[in-house]
């Protein structure tokens, strides 16, 4: 259902590219693997993420980043075993200018963040939402002005009900530009 879902968006989104073109490219979506690293354990896991942005200003981006991580190894009250994790952030971007198809970031955000216990008793609550900070910084390289790759790393922190969450992330996506 999740890919039918991204499957969608990108397509209306391609199509939607025609009346966007006269001013250049707004949009941006990039979707990849992520590894995530929590300190406290020395565990890490290895996910997907999908981010879409839009540019307001020359050096500014809107962003809805979301992520997860299957089979995550975690210690907490929750659980000390694999447990699932993903997280869905609004923030922004700010670009600059490395060379002419290299940009620099630094991206932020705030969102939520859901850890489902893959191995709680039956009859106890095995999921726990809480609210996340997101904060990262990575390149974006151009291979031609709508297409290229994204590499960036990123400080997680819970809040809430998470607070005890601090996690580390390794991203690397495809990204297409409308």
């Amino acid at each position: 259902m999740k890919r039918i879902t991204l499957l969608s968006a990108a397509i209306l989104v391609m199509l939607g590219s025609v009346a966007l073109a006269e001013n250049g490219p707004s949009f941006r979506i990039s979707a990849g693997p992520t590894m995530l690293f929590d300190p406290s354990t020395q565990e890490s896991g290895i996910g997907g993420h999908v981010t879409l942005g839009y540019q307001v200003a020359p050096a500014w981006e809107i962003e809805l980043y979301g992520a997860s991580s299957d089979h995550f190894d975690m210690k907490n009250d929750l659980t000390s075993g694999d447990a699932s994790i993903s997280l869905v952030t609004l923030g922004g971007r700010y670009l600059s200018s490395f060379s002419g198809k290299t940009r620099g970031f630094i991206a932020f955000g705030a969102g939520v963040m859901e850890i489902e216990a893959e191995d709680s008793p039956a009859g106890d609550d095995d999921t726990r939402s809480g609210g996340i900070g997101r904060f990262g910084v990575g390149i974006d390289h151009a291979f031609i002005p709508n297409l290229g790759v994204t590499m960036g790393a990123g400080f997680n922190r819970g809040f809430g009900d998470t607070d005890e969450v601090v996690l580390y992330d390794l991203t690397f996506s495809i990204f297409c530009a409308f």
